[in-house]
């Protein structure tokens, strides 16, 4: 960031503080500019007005912020390009995405709501092109757990190309059921169940699920549980019914 002049005004108040602030600048050579209003009335604090542009991408919208400071309302994100917004994190991501971000409460957990479209997102050996997400994601920031919609055209994690992405996506307490199917480096596949992120490790308790492989159909035979914790994937006694037989699987995967 270079060129940064930051201007604000106000009443420097701590039990009801208020200021307009604006800034502008330049990142990667491309225009930065950044305001918004803080305004406090009864007691409620909340930043209003906000609008962030940085080359092609812009962010707006009204937030509240509740007792514990966290956002509530909704924000618009139209970014033809967001890799300059990648950059400001660190991070290399090319391509778009337009929508919402809706922040709410929901009976003291934080919830955030996502309407969002793309027609391509890369980061080094991943890309993913034709996205359609409306999900609500409820206690974020402990215990996510996701309900809505995610649809894909291709996701591309090196040389392997998942395509017909369609997946619903249920709330259960602190689980989030899933039911949907693509097609995995050529196979036909569909899966249902539910996945738990919790202290770290992902735990997916996999109901039923089919491929058809070269003409011979996969399919879950029992109730089983995989879990995904520092970089592992483990497998216990995963039952499998293959044609006319069964093959059951245990073991561990790396990254």
């Amino acid at each position: 960031m270079k060129q940064i002049k930051l201007s604000a005004s106000g009443k420097a108040d701590i039990a009801s503080p208020a200021a307009d602030v604006s800034l502008t600048g330049s990142v990667d050579d491309q225009p930065l500019d950044l305001k918004a209003s803080l305004v406090t009335t009864d007691g409620k604090r909340s930043i209003n007005g906000l609008a962030v542009s940085l080359a092609d991408n812009r962010v707006s919208g009204d937030l509240g912020l509740d007792d514990n400071l966290l956002p509530l309302g909704t924000l618009t994100l139209d970014a033809a390009d967001i890799a300059p917004l990648a950059r400001l994190a660190g991070q290399t991501v090319a391509g778009d995405v337009r929508g919402t971000i809706r922040f709410a409460n929901d009976d003291g957990a934080p919830t955030v709501a996502i309407d969002a479209t793309s027609t391509a997102i890369s980061r080094g050996e991943q890309a993913a092109k034709t996205i359609a997400v409306n999900a609500l994601v409820a206690n974020y920031l402990n215990a996510p757990a996701t309900s809505g919609k995610i649809k894909a055209d291709t996701i591309t994690s090196g040389t392997t190309v998942i395509s017909g992405i369609d997946v619903d996506l249920k709330r259960y307490g602190d689980w989030t059921g899933f039911s949907g199917g693509a097609t995995v480096a050529g196979i036909p596949a569909s899966a249902s169940g539910r996945v738990r992120v919790a202290n770290g490790t992902t735990s997916i308790e996999l109901a039923s699920g089919e491929a058809t492989i070269r003409g011979i159909k996969a399919a879950i035979a029992q109730a089983s549980t995989i879990t995904i914790a520092d970089g592992t994937t483990s497998l216990d006694r995963v039952v499998l019914n293959l044609g006319g037989g069964t093959a059951t699987v245990t073991g561990k995967a790396g990254q």
